[in-house]
């Protein structure tokens, strides 16, 4: 839910999925995303590991889109027509496509599970997806969830912060630490969440592996220098 200037709300899309998520089961979990520019559209998620990799997927720089619940029609072992619903479709930068399954690593160590991954892996072309992988829990780093949180919960922009960020940073060369940037900016903590949407919208960089925190510190991305 968005706030306009003038007082009004303006809600989400709801999820564009083919496939419905039953939200609200007690035997695992289930939620939902707001997603795009100003809260644009929902997205369901129906386990905690496709809750990571959504979040993930988002904050990856090589990532321009995702589709979530994208069906795809193929045969299963008998032969028969049958549809399986990637639980991701991410597109990159270079306009090449990922379809995404999303796994927790004991079921994906399944052999009935893994073989029945390779079968629909093995029909997939490339009018529909340029690669297949599957994401487990082992598949991204404590860090980069932390991260891809952090940005998500701070998207919020705050106009006249972030153009005082923005002009803080355009002029630095080399690594520099986030809580300088804060005080350069002159905003407290609202500073700080300005230079965590830098990173996020891929103003500045952070090193893989590194937690965004004040004793972080950030470079320029190259686009912008």
């Amino acid at each position: 839910m968005l706030e306009l200037p003038d007082g009004s709300i303006c809600l989400p899309r709801p999820s564009m999925a083919s496939r419905k998520v039953a939200k609200g089961r007690r035997e695992h979990f289930t939620g939902q995303l707001n997603v795009g520019p100003d809260e644009g559209t929902c997205m369901d998620i129906e386990s905690y590991t496709e809750f990571q990799v959504a979040l993930t997927l988002l904050a990856r720089p090589e990532v321009t889109h995702v589709e979530n619940q994208v069906p795809f029609a193929f045969l299963n072992a008998d032969g028969r027509p049958a549809t399986h619903f990637f639980d991701f479709l991410a597109t990159h930068t270079d306009g090449s496509r990922h379809a995404i399954m999303v796994k927790s690593d004991y079921r994906f160590r399944s052999p009935s599970v893994s073989e029945e991954l390779r079968l629909i892996a093995s029909q997939v072309n490339a009018d529909f997806a340029e690669r297949v992988m599957v994401m487990t829990e082992k598949h991204f780093t404590t860090a980069e969830f932390y991260n891809a949180e952090m940005m998500h919960e701070m998207r919020w922009p705050d106009p006249a912060v972030d153009g005082a960020a923005l002009r803080v940073v355009q002029p630095i060369i080399g690594a520099v630490r986030i809580s300088d940037l804060v005080e350069a900016i002159g905003h407290g903590g609202q500073g700080f969440r300005a230079v965590v949407r830098l990173i996020r919208d891929r103003h500045l960089a952070i090193p893989d592996g590194i937690k965004i925190s004040y004793d972080a510190s950030v470079t320029r991305n190259k686009q912008d220098a």
